[in-house]
C-alpha cells in the first residue's frame, strides 16, 4: 500500500504552499488532484495580493479587513495582515515579477475597501504567476504531483486520519493510500451557483469525515465577470484607468467589500470602459485583452465590455483553528485532518471579501497547515491498514451501485437545478421565506437518485460529475441551514 506522511489534496495556491511548508518541516509529501496539469490556472484569482508595503505597520490593513468582513477572527486576521509583507518578499525572492512604480518599489493598486493603495499585482495574471512560482518551488523540492486521481473518502479511525481512498480516473482503479495527515485545499464551492465553478468536493469530504463547517451562508461575489461567460477581469484594471459605467454613461464607484459592491449593481446594466488606460500600462493586461479578442472578437482597448456580478469566493468552509487543523467541536480537532485556502473557513474574511486578501489568505493558510501537519507527522505513526482496505471495497460497492440506477435524474439536470435554485434564493439578496423554499427543493434533489448513461469506471467524467453533484448537495444543505440560522444581515448574507 502506498504511504505518505502527508497527502495534500488540491492544485491551487493553498495546496502548493501547504506542500512546500510540509516538506520543509521534514515530512514526506505528495499532492493529489482530480484535474489535469495546469487546471488551477483557470481558477486563480488575479485581483492581487494585499500587503502593507507603504505603511508603518499593518494596523490599517487589519482594520479595513474587519470593517469589510464584519466578523473576522481577530487573531487570524491580525496575523495574516502582519505577515503580508514578508509573504510578498518571499514570493519576489522566488521569482514573482510585480509591477513597479517610478522608484522601483512594487506599484500598489487602490481597490474597493482599502483606505490606501495596498494591493500588489502582476497586471492581470497575479494569481497565475503566483501559481507558477509555487509550482517551480514544488519541482525544486521534488514534491510528486499526481493528476487525475479523484479522492473518494477520507478514512478515519477514532477521530484520527488514516489515509484516503482514490479513484484513478485514467485506469478506473480504486485504491487506498495511507497517510498520517491529509490537507484539503480545494478551490471552493462557487459551483453551487455558477457553471464551471468548483464543486467544493474537498470541503464536503471533510464534512463527511466528521469535520465541522463554518460560515457557509457567506459567498463572496466579484463585480467584473464578462456577461454570458465565465471569464473574470482583474480589478487592477480599474486602478490602471479603466472605468465601470452605467448604461447612461455615469461612472460607478465600488465601495466596501466586493459582495457589498456587487449588491449595489444587482439591477444595473453596466460595462467596463478601458479606452482610457494609458498605452504604457496596457502590456500588463495583455492576457485579458488577448482572451477577449480570441473569445469574443472584440478589442478591450477600443470597445466597452458588458459585465455582471457573479459568485467567486467561498468564504465558508471547514472550521479550522489558527494552524489549519479541522475541528469537530470548538476545541477538538479531527487528528491529522487540515484544511486551507478556499476549503477552510479560516476567519480571515469574516462575512465578506476585502480585495487582495483572497490570495494572501490562501498563501498563509496553506503555509500554516503545511507547517503544522509536517511537524506533527514527523512524530506520528501510520495505522489503519485493514480499515483502509475495507474503505476501498466500500467505495467500489458504492460506485457499482451508482451504475445500476435505472430511474433517476441525469447529472446535468441535478447540477443545473442546484445552480438555478441557489442563484434564485441564495444570491446577493435573500428572503426568509425563500430560504425555506430553497431548502425544500435541495432536499428533494438530495433524495433523487442520479442516473448514469456510462457504467465504465475508466475516464468516466459523467461519474466524476455525479460524485461532485452528491457532494454539492451536502454543501448546499449546509449553506441553507446556516443562512436560515442567521437572522440578521451580515456581509455577504443580506436579508430583506
Amino acid at each position: 500500500m502506498e504511504s505518505w506522511d502527508i497527502i495534500v489534496i488540491g492544485s491551487g495556491v493553498a495546496a502548493l504552499r501547504a506542500a512546500i511548508a510540509a516538506l520543509d518541516a521534514g515530512a514526506t509529501v505528495s499532492i493529489f488532484d482530480d484535474a489535469g496539469p495546469g487546471s488551477a490556472q483557470a481558477r486563480a484569482d488575479d485581483t492581487g495580493i494585499a500587503a502593507s508595503l507603504a505603511e508603518s505597520d499593518s494596523n490599517e490593513h487589519q482594520q479595513d479587513t474587519a470593517t469589510v468582513g464584519m466578523g473576522v477572527e481577530t487573531t487570524v486576521s491580525n496575523s495574516r495582515c502582519a505577515s503580508s509583507v514578508s509573504t510578498l518578499i518571499e514570493l519576489e525572492r522566488w521569482g514573482l515579477n510585480l509591477r513597479r512604480d517610478g522608484s522601483g518599489a512594487p506599484a500598489l493598486s487602490s481597490q474597493p475597501g482599502h483606505r490606501t493603495p495596498r494591493v500588489a499585482t502582476v497586471g492581470d495574471v497575479t494569481g497565475r504567476e503566483t501559481l507558477r512560482i509555487l509550482e517551480e518551488q514544488c519541482m525544486k523540492r521534488g514534491i510528486p504531483r499526481k493528476h487525475d486521481f479523484r479522492p473518494l473518502t477520507v478514512v478515519t479511525e477514532n477521530q484520527r486520519v488514516r489515509g484516503i481512498v482514490i479513484l484513478d480516473i485514467q485506469t478506473g482503479i480504486i485504491a487506498p493510500i495511507q497517510a498520517k495527515s491529509v490537507i484539503l485545499a480545494g478551490d471552493g464551492h462557487d459551483g453551487l451557483w455558477v457553471e464551471n465553478g468548483s464543486s467544493g468536493s474537498k470541503t464536503a469530504l471533510a464534512f463527511r469525515s466528521g469535520a465541522m463547517l463554518s460560515g457557509m451562508e457567506f459567498v463572496g461575489w466579484h463585480p467584473m465577470m464578462i456577461k454570458d461567460s465565465e471569464m473574470f477581469l482583474s480589478l487592477a484594471l480599474l486602478d490602471a484607468g479603466a472605468r465601470l459605467r452605467k448604461a447612461n454613461g455615469d461612472d460607478i464607484e465600488l465601495v466596501g467589500g466586493l459582495t457589498e459592491a456587487c449588491r449595489s449593481l444587482v439591477d444595473e446594466e453596466y460595462v467596463l470602459d478601458a479606452r482610457s488606460v494609458p498605452n504604457s500600462l496596457r502590456p500588463w493586461f495583455n492576457t485579458s485583452a488577448q482572451h477577449i479578442t480570441d473569445r469574443f472578437g472584440i478589442d478591450l482597448w477600443s470597445t466597452v465590455i458588458p459585465l455582471t456580478p457573479a459568485p467567486r469566493y467561498s468564504i465558508g468552509g471547514v472550521a479550522v483553528d489558527a494552524e489549519g487543523r479541522a475541528l469537530i467541536s470548538e476545541d477538538l480537532w479531527l487528528t491529522g485532518l487540515y484544511a486551507a485556502g478556499a476549503s477552510a473557513a479560516s476567519g480571515m474574511h469574516g462575512s465578506d471579501i476585502l480585495a487582495g486578501n483572497w490570495t494572501l489568505d490562501a498563501l498563509l493558510s496553506g503555509e500554516s497547515a503545511g507547517t503544522s501537519a509536517g511537524q506533527w507527522a514527523t512524530s506520528a505513526k501510520h495505522g489503519g491498514r485493514n480499515l483502509l482496505m475495507e474503505a476501498a471495497f466500500n467505495s467500489e460497492a458504492q460506485i457499482e451501485a451508482m451504475s445500476e440506477v435505472k430511474d433517476g435524474m441525469t447529472v446535468g439536470a441535478v447540477t443545473a437545478s442546484i445552480r438555478r435554485t441557489m442563484m434564485a434564493q441564495m444570491g446577493l439578496i435573500r428572503e426568509e421565506k425563500g430560504l425555506q423554499s430553497v431548502q425544500t427543493k435541495i432536499d428533494d434533489l438530495a433524495a433523487s437518485p442520479i442516473r448514469l448513461s456510462d457504467d465504465s469506471q475508466i475516464m468516466n467524467m459523467e461519474l466524476i460529475a455525479a460524485l461532485d453533484a452528491s457532494l454539492m448537495l451536502d454543501l448546499a444543505q449546509a449553506a441553507i441551514s446556516a443562512a436560515k440560522a442567521r437572522k440578521e444581515s451580515c456581509g455577504a448574507h443580506y436579508l430583506i
